[in-house]
């Protein structure tokens, strides 16, 4: 059986910004929910859960595009240098996801959608907010940007 890591609030890094760990806070609790109809789906195959599933991929699909379509605009407004590699990093993520949503709508491939959750994202999520997002909020921390 897959070993299965779920963050939590406790478990992610902080950043300086409350704003972003706010941000990040919600969508390990959307990433969290979603893992917990998996496991549920994977016990009892209620075809029931596969709709609220649905809903939940899309709903944290949407979170996340609005996530980093905030954090590429701070970027942008306090001049971040790395700006196009942090981007860059957003989009390959965004393109992933949409793909195996989309890839689980079609197929219902419980397998690849718990791999998904289970194993790639919460490894790329913590590496993001360590590297990425740990840099961007000190930089714009450092050049004034409020945190509130």
């Amino acid at each position: 059986m897959m070993t299965k890591t779920i963050l939590d609030k406790e478990s992610i890094p902080r950043v300086e910004l409350d704003v972003m760990n706010n941000t990040h806070f919600e969508e390990v609790e959307m990433v969290k929910a979603i893992g917990e109809i998996i496991t549920s789906y994977q016990e009892k195959e209620n075809k029931d859960q596969l709709s609220n599933l649905n809903q939940k991929l899309n709903a944290w699909l949407d979170h996340t595009k609005a996530h980093f379509a905030r954090e590429n605009e701070l970027m942008q407004e306090t001049g971040f240098p790395a700006y196009s590699i942090h981007l860059n990093e957003h989009e390959v993520a965004l393109k992933q996801m949409t793909s195996i949503i989309k890839a689980w709508q079609h197929s219902q491939d419980i397998d690849a959608i718990e791999d998904y959750i289970f194993n790639y994202w919460p490894a790329w999520f913590d590496e993001h907010v360590n590297t990425m997002d740990m840099i961007t909020a000190k930089f714009a921390v450092m050049n004034g940007y409020a945190n509130n």
